[in-house]
């Protein structure tokens, strides 16, 4: 018989057998966090064990690997079919709780067996580019390197001092205006001017949208950077290099950003400034809306909000989690594109 019901369910491979029904069976609470940049996506699943299933032949181990997807059907309207592929993940925590008796399970999006995630280093890389760093690391990271970044600077020397490889790699694209993302055994740099650019995806309308919960809020000191002034004095060149950056129609009066670091070049200067100034002014402008579960929903695409007066316009979402408990729904934390 066609089920013409409106449901939302997990598909779950547990160390490539299909869990599906079985977790099913116990699950109490699933959670999906897909973080836009500089931190892992993960999962949490909680099931009961009255049975102490799981706590004998079914316990889980470190490293188990488990690929999840959620489906909706007939979510919006009959017909209405999506799927969220949430990709996979290593279980890095189980624990045990009761009574009732409960486990649950935490799994990350970095293969546990790597050492790129919790070893710390120190080590030095002379006469080397953002990409073949970047590529080093994957490679022991046990990932693949997409390398979507337009720009790839070269360094003469650079030192990663008791970090891991990963934290070295966030804080260095960070700075280079880059974004870093951990998904499905991929190592993600990517530009995050450009994703700014493109059309919402979806728009968030007050009253007419399922919203279920929002905040909004501003930094405390009231106003962003209109600029920011990069000068040092190279003691290799000795002469001083400085350059002020003033982004498309910034405000004439407000504070200016004063950045003493380390540049060779005027170029570099010219980056410097442009990074440093979108880096803090990413700050202002944040928001939390929790919604209808919405599997659309990703960390990375830009959306409309609408009604909320002086903080409507367009935003990126820099977290989405995606939860079933009772019920199907996604929380975002978004932030207002700089443009530029």
């Amino acid at each position: 018989m066609k089920d013409q019901g409106r449901r939302v369910y997990l598909e779950v491979d547990y160390k490539d057998y299909n869990a599906s029904a079985l977790m099913g069976d116990y699950l109490t609470n699933f959670s999906y966090t897909d973080n836009y940049s500089g931190k892992f996506d993960d999962l949490q699943i909680t099931l009961e064990d009255r049975k102490q299933l799981w706590q004998g032949s079914w316990k889980p181990h470190a490293g188990d690997e488990i690929r999840v997807k959620i489906h909706t059907k007939n979510w919006r309207w009959e017909g209405d079919n999506l799927t969220l592929p949430c990709g996979k993940f290593d279980v890095d925590e189980v624990t045990f709780t009761g009574p009732p008796d409960v486990v649950e399970i935490r799994a990350t999006s970095v293969p546990l067996d790597s050492s790129g995630r919790r070893e710390k280093k120190t080590k030095s890389w002379e006469k080397a580019t953002l990409k073949r760093i970047a590529q080093d690391i994957a490679k022991n990271a046990k990932l693949t390197l997409a390398f979507n970044f337009s720009q790839n600077p070269k360094y003469d020397r650079i030192d990663q001092t008791e970090q891991s490889d990963i934290e070295f790699l966030v804080d260095l694209c960070a700075k280079e205006g880059a974004s870093i993302k951990v998904s499905n055994r991929k190592l993600v740099i990517f530009d995050e001017v450009e994703f700014e650019k493109k059309k919402p995806a979806i728009y968030i309308v007050r009253g007419k949208s399922n919203v279920m919960s929002y905040s909004f809020s501003w930094n405390a000191m009231g106003a962003a950077y209109r600029a920011c002034q990069v000068s040092y004095q190279s003691p290799k060149k000795k002469k001083n290099i400085s350059y002020t950056y003033s982004p498309p129609g910034a405000p004439k009066k407000g504070p200016v950003l004063k950045i003493n670091e380390r540049v060779e070049s005027q170029a570099e200067a010219i980056r410097v400034a442009k990074n440093r100034l979108r880096e803090k002014n990413k700050e202002f402008g944040k928001g939390t809306i929790t919604i209808a579960g919405d599997p659309r929903l990703a960390a990375g695409i830009t959306i409309y909000v609408q009604g909320w007066r002086s903080f409507d316009g367009k935003y990126i979402i820099e977290c989405a989690k995606h939860s079933i408990n009772n019920g199907y729904t996604t929380e975002i934390d978004i932030r207002k594109v700089l443009g530029y």
